[in-house]
């Protein structure tokens, strides 16, 4: 078995010592302009769902919501927030790097899991997302850039993420420098990049 407490697996042992959840459940101004683009019912799929910000806030609003990780006590987090705001989220535990999407999705998100794939990899997922989303559907995107405090597999260039999507309508795309903290971590600063677009 694998070394859970490294890499891809780390988040395992992460969720696990956090009272609560690791990441904030409060939606952010993004995640609330991207919920507002939706047509009602609208089918999702969220990549690397963490402990559930993004599929809660999705699922509240009346979406039929598919979230994924690798983490086991990430998804039993989520699962047991689903619960108590009785919304009916379907999860499942994967792992990004080897997960395949079969359906098509209204939209689709992957929000900070993708640059922990190799390139190579990163690659052809994007490529299984755009080609899983449906006529005129949505992929939200967020992933670190090259930087002093990126340490993931795959580190962004300047304006890639946005190239990746050139055949796509671009909705909205920032990059930005963010200084933040997770569970009990230090105060700590990403250069990100973050994607809304829509098929043609």
């Amino acid at each position: 078995m694998k070394n859970k407490g490294k890499g891809k697996y780390r988040f395992e042992k992460e969720y696990a010592k956090t009272k609560g959840p690791y990441w904030t459940l409060k939606p952010g101004k993004r995640l609330i302009y991207f919920e507002s683009l939706l047509k009602k019912g609208s089918k999702i799929l969220d990549l690397g769902c963490g402990t559930g910000r993004v599929s809660l806030y999705l699922a509240s609003k009346g979406h039929n919501v598919t979230a994924m990780d690798i983490a086991k006590t990430g998804i039993a987090k989520l699962d047991n927030y689903a619960k108590k705001e009785k919304l009916k989220i379907k999860t499942f535990v994967e792992d990004l790097e080897k997960y395949k999407i079969k359906e098509d999705y209204d939209a689709i998100v992957g929000l900070f899991s993708i640059h922990f794939l190799p390139k190579r990899k990163v690659y052809r997922l994007i490529k299984n997302m755009k080609n899983k989303t449906r006529e005129k559907g949505y992929n939200f995107i967020g992933i670190f850039r090259k930087g002093k405090g990126n340490k993931n597999k795959y580190c962004f260039g300047n304006g890639e993420l946005s190239q990746m999507y050139h055949d796509w309508d671009i909705v909205s795309y920032k990059e930005f420098s963010k200084e933040e903290r997770h569970g009990n971590g230090p105060l700590h600063t990403h250069d990100i990049s973050s994607l809304i677009s829509q098929k043609k």
